[in-house]
């Protein structure tokens, strides 16, 4: 039943600007801008067709798709070849897979 999944996921046709904090895991597929917060430790997911600009505040993500800002996680950022990625990372661990387009300053810490 729906009324008991605890996850969110944001279309491909949509189109959302301003503060927004997610709890369980996320999927983003649409297009998001401004400030992004995951809640209880879950993952995010940039889904392929994806344009996210802005702030990022989350533990494990996954990037697939376009992201420009800067990205502030507690766990592990993978980049994967699909991605572009243009701004600041700061990360437990950062993993970059061939192929994909980074232009970034970006450290790890614990």
């Amino acid at each position: 039943m729906i009324q008991n999944q605890e996850f969110t996921y944001i279309g491909k046709a949509t189109n959302l600007s301003g503060t927004f904090k997610f709890g369980g895991p996320t999927h983003l597929q649409g297009q998001l801008t401004g400030d992004i917060t995951i809640v209880n430790d879950a993952k995010l997911v940039l889904e392929i067709s994806s344009h996210t600009e802005g702030t990022l505040v989350c533990s494990d993500l996954e990037i697939y798709g376009h992201f420009i800002g800067e990205i502030r996680s507690s766990g592990k950022v993978t980049v994967y070849p699909t991605a572009v990625v243009e701004g600041k990372i700061i990360s437990r661990s950062i993993e970059i897979l061939p192929g994909a387009v980074v232009n970034m300053n970006g450290h790890t810490e614990e």
